[in-house]
């Protein structure tokens, strides 16, 4: 396994989570839509270019809902969409799905071309024509219901025109025109409000208003664009027909929707609305193409979190010059030290922007960067920003050179920056009190132990003042309850709800707890390899601590599971035979009832098989066939041994089916494979 490429993905992984959370769940994102999907493309572009990393997909949209609206389940998830940013991307689009549905380049394809609008994603519920529920896009899986919220705007019919079916759910987005955001805004100014960074930050915050006075203040509108669940008495054969049956039921849609039937269409298309994206009343930040035939739609059907008949093409970002203040250093959990620029406030892409991701210290030197330089930033799906380059006719005559620190900001231990590896690093560990602080918050954060009410600002206080130390400590919070309960920001409420979350998570998965650890290089899909692996969370701890010595079974057996490797190895084993961690960690297991983790099975004919495709497939692509198998629970491989259960052959199979008729494996035709699966389907 490239451990490099496993870091990366861990560190955009973590990105994509934290900014998720800031704009769905708290409705104060730090970066703009545009920046947070160019991570998201880091991140799947990676996981493309490196398939053994497929696994770690990503399955999820969105962020966790807030607990003030009551809950609601999609029967079907509102995904998100695959991002592109240029017109290569959307060739490439265009490309996998002839190649995906098998079609010849002589057959022409529709796609729509609707303007994205940066609103809310909502889901209107029909029952005979009759609104019976709004909900909000949530996680993807579960949202909100506003259903009264919703009923303040006047582009939501209360009920149904003309012909429409028993049950339909319409999924589109409501949004803030411009003129209205900037009166909200003005309002908000006068009354010494909370001003709202965004038309789409306004749109959320009024949704999830509880006055509905206030709600009735703000003017929302509405544009339908999809569909949900729908009961049989709805057809329609395009995605240009459904928006005309929308339209017929008194639902608006977009005007500067656009039908294209040819890349050159598209780019005309694209180049029209980017001249006229600051005229238009109410901000997009891109285009979103669809293939608009509806059968076609089906046989491409959905990856884990997203369509593959959809697209989202993204404006460029916004760049901005500003002035480089001072350079700070931070100290994350396993000891790096990253560099942070202070900076002259700036808004950018609507958000005030005071720091900028420096990276490491060889970035700093490649680029020359300087306290005092003018440099120009872009918000680049970081936490922080991005430097992308710095202003040298602007440079002044008392900037600083930058030195990377000798000795760690914490706890004035000597650094170290191995030779060939781009990261400084401070290697006393828990002696480290940043290093500690850091660890801490990842062990109670979302994909961790998710204990509510313990953020990072709690964590840093309490472990100033001597109240928690070490992961077994947080157990014992509850004993400084009525300390805390003083702390201004707190009170009884607050401290009540804290101790009930972390009393609850004394109960957790194997997997989760070794991810909570936050060992170097163990993410989640890593964790839950090694829980179902050992099985035992006692079990895990004998073989950690014997595989230090590399001549062991137990050694050679960690490096031999399926995606870790020597490096990976290495980390747990240092980390399980270092007496600090080993003692932090039994300390803690007293405190925990950890649960077992069981791998889960699809069940059909195909469950866990080993199937083997070979040849050319006539009635559908490789990638559509691999769809289906992996849907009914099959293992595809792309090798033939003595583990492959069937092989599944076209035209022209070549040298696998001589060696599956030498293993003695079943061979089925690609025929016989097709009249199999469709009986299984009935």
């Amino acid at each position: 396994m490239n451990i490099e490429i496993l870091n990366k993905l861990n560190l955009l992984n973590d990105k994509i989570r934290y900014h998720n959370s800031k704009y769905h769940t708290e409705d104060n994102p730090e970066i703009t839509d545009i920046e947070f999907d160019k991570l998201c493309k880091q991140y799947d572009d990676i996981i493309i270019s490196n398939p053994e990393f497929i696994f770690l997909e990503r399955k999820s949209v969105g962020g966790k809902i807030n607990n003030q609206f009551q809950k609601h389940q999609h029967q079907k998830p509102m995904g998100s969409l695959i991002n592109a940013f240029s017109f290569e991307d959307i060739g490439d689009f265009i490309d996998r799905t002839y190649k995906f549905l098998s079609l010849k380049k002589e057959f022409s394809l529709e796609l729509t071309c609707e303007p994205k609008i940066d609103g809310l994603s909502i889901s209107l519920l029909y029952l005979n024509g009759s609104l019976l529920n709004a909900v909000t896009r949530g996680d993807g899986k579960v949202g909100e219901i506003v259903t009264e919220n919703i009923k303040t705007i006047k582009d939501i019919p209360h009920k149904l025109k003309g012909n429409y079916p028993k049950f339909i759910e319409i999924r589109g987005e409501i949004f803030m025109k411009k003129n209205h955001f900037e009166q909200l805004n003005k309002l908000q100014i006068e009354n010494n409000s909370k001003i709202f960074a965004n038309s789409r930050n306004a749109a959320a915050g009024s949704i999830r208003q509880k006055d509905i006075k206030i709600l009735k203040q703000r003017k929302l509108n509405f544009y339908a664009f999809t569909i949900g669940e729908y009961t049989e008495d709805f057809k329609f054969k395009t995605q240009v027909d459904l928006l005309n049956k929308f339209k017929g039921m008194g639902l608006i849609i977009n005007k500067e929707n656009y039908l294209a039937h040819s890349i050159k269409e598209i780019k005309e298309f694209y180049t029209k609305i980017l001249s006229k994206r600051h005229n238009l009343d109410y901000e997009i930040d891109g285009l979103v193409y669809k293939i608009n035939n509806k059968s076609l739609q089906e046989r491409l059907g959905n990856l884990s979190r997203a369509p593959r008949w959809a697209i989202a093409h993204k404006f460029p970002a916004e760049v901005a010059e500003t002035i480089l203040v001072n350079i700070e250093t931070q100290v994350g959990r396993t000891g790096a030290l990253t560099p942070v620029g202070k900076l002259e406030p700036i808004r950018v892409g609507g958000v005030l922007v005071s720091n900028v991701s420096l990276h490491n210290e060889d970035e700093i030197y490649r680029k020359d960067i300087r306290i005092g330089d003018t440099i120009k930033i872009k918000r680049a799906g970081d936490v922080i920003p991005q430097v992308i380059g710095i202003v040298k006719e602007k440079r002044r005559k008392d900037s600083i050179v930058y030195y990377a620190p000798k000795y760690c900001p914490s706890c004035n231990s000597i650094t170290f920056k191995p030779n060939g590896e781009a990261v400084r690093r401070c290697l006393s560990g828990v002696n480290c009190p940043a290093q500690t602080v850091e660890k801490l918050k990842h062990f109670v954060s979302k994909n961790a132990l998710n204990i509510d009410g313990l953020g990072e600002k709690l964590i840093e206080m309490l472990f100033e003042e001597g109240i928690i130390k070490d992961f077994a400590d947080i157990f014992n919070i509850y004993k400084y309850k009525d300390k805390l309960e003083k702390k201004v920001g707190l009170g009884k409420l607050s401290v009540s709800n804290l101790l009930d979350s972390i009393e609850s998570k004394r109960q957790i998965t194997f997997d989760k707890l070794i991810y909570a650890l936050g060992i170097r290089h163990i993410g989640e899909a890593n964790s839950k390899l090694l829980a179902i692996h050992y099985n035992t969370v006692e079990n895990f701890r004998i073989e950690m601590v014997t595989a230090a010595d590399k001549t062991s079974n137990s050694f050679h057996e960690l490096v031999s599971i399926d995606q870790i490797g020597q490096s990976i190895a290495e980390d747990l084993v240092l980390y399980f035979n270092t007496d600090s961690n080993l003692i932090n960690f039994d300390k803690l297991l007293k405190y925990m009832d950890i649960i077992n983790v069981t791998r889960t099975l699809i069940v059909s004919p195909y469950t866990n098989k080993v199937i083997v495709l070979t040849g050319t497939l006539n009635s559908m692509s490789r990638d559509e066939a691999k769809q289906t198998l992996q849907k009914l629970g099959a293992k595809v491989s792309s090798t033939i041994s003595k583990n492959t259960d069937f092989l599944i052959i076209g035209d022209q199979p070549g040298s696998k089916a001589k060696k599956a008729k030498e293993l003695g494996i079943p061979i089925i035709v690609e025929e016989e494979w097709v009249g199999i699966i469709q009986k299984f389907k009935d």
